[in-house]
């Protein structure tokens, strides 16, 4: 997919940085992580489960754990920084203006109380409607989402699980946000399931025109269902750009791993995975944080940490070798290069 045209910023996040208070000592989650989330798009935000992809997400919903942080960045939506409002203007946002998409759905919704209830409530807290006109909303949002109306007197434990899902993504949609912050929305769904889910949810968002930030450990699902993408490693952005430069012309080591780990039609041999785990939160490597699992990685790498740097139109990656990585490419496409050391020295010719 690709942008249409440029547009205007709805969301702007700068610089955010977010410290977890642990028994072991500060955690540090996300690192000046910038990201932009255009009006009427979809951006995807990839990275391994723990990086702080969905600690990002909670943070421009205002939900983030007791023992979490914000220890410097901006969040600027429709111009007003999210950090710095008032309780009063973040409660009139969220559901409003900002709305967001579990990735659990059972434990999202309330067991005693019906689907329909639930969607009430959040249709009057915003809204001043009688029961009956909030009632006949939330009916037509689950018709919309593909849910019999008549079933919103059911309980979640009634639903099966996809159906759940798109009680959840009614909610968030009842009220026509701006924004739908969708946090891995799919995951305990099986393959047909996830289709017919994000197929609705592209209907929807070409319908009602909201802007959308997907949260996903899969690059596959942000392939087709958005145009800009940013990839996130131990809680800094890594690269960022549109989807098919991205994907097409990866710039850093990081996402290069990502797409080999793609199953391919016309592939023959078998996915590869990057070596190794992320880093501990706590003890955050000096410089590059995936150059302890990078095979590329210089000794430059392991003392000073890369800042983002524009390498194509919109399209900008934190590496070291960003000059040389599409001398680079072919060797990242061999499984040797990320599992057999003694083929990745960084003295290597570039082919």
């Amino acid at each position: 997919m690709t942008d249409p045209a440029p547009l205007s910023p709805l969301v702007e996040i700068a610089g955010l940085s977010v410290r977890f208070r642990t028994k072991r000592g500060p955690g540090d989650v996300l690192d000046a992580a910038s990201l932009v989330i255009p009006a009427g798009t979809s951006v995807g935000l990839v990275g391994e489960s723990g990086c702080g992809k969905s600690t990002l997400m909670k943070a421009v919903m205002g939900v983030l754990a007791d023992n979490a942080e914000i220890t410097a960045g901006q969040i600027l939506h429709n111009g007003t920084d999210l950090l710095r409002a008032d309780a009063e203007t973040l409660r009139r946002k969220r559901w409003a203006e900002i709305s967001m998409i579990t990735q659990s759905a059972l434990n999202s919704l309330n067991p005693v109380h019906t689907v329909g209830d639930q969607i009430v409530e959040a249709i009057r807290a915003h809204r001043p409607v009688s029961v009956a006109e909030a009632r006949e909303m939330a009916a037509q949002m689950l018709a919309l989402v593909g849910v019999e109306p008549r079933r919103a007197r059911d309980y979640p434990h009634q639903f099966s699980g996809g159906m759940r899902q798109r009680a959840i993504i009614a909610m968030a949609l009842v009220l026509q946000p701006g924004l739908v912050l969708a946090d891995e929305p799919t995951t305990s769904l099986d393959m047909i399931v996830q289709d017919q889910i994000f197929r609705k949810i592209r209907s929807l968002q070409a319908e009602l025109g909201f802007s959308m930030l997907l949260v996903t450990h899969d690059l596959a699902v942000v392939i087709e269902n958005c145009s800009r993408m940013a990839v996130m490693y131990a809680g800094r952005i890594v690269e960022e750009g549109l989807v098919a430069d991205v994907v097409n012309a990866p710039f850093h080591p990081y996402t290069l791993g990502l797409k080999n780990s793609l199953p391919r039609i016309d592939r023959t041999s078998e996915p590869i995975a990057i070596p190794g785990a992320p880093p501990d939160p706590v003890d955050m490597p000096q410089g590059c944080r995936f150059a302890p699992r990078c095979p590329f990685a210089l000794p430059v790498c392991r003392s000073q940490p890369p800042v983002l740097e524009t390498v194509g139109e919109g399209h900008r990656s934190a590496c070291h070798r960003n000059a040389e990585i599409p001398g680079l490419r072919p060797r990242a496409a061999r499984f040797a290069t990320w599992h057999d050391t003694a083929t990745t020295d960084i003295t290597e010719d570039i082919q």
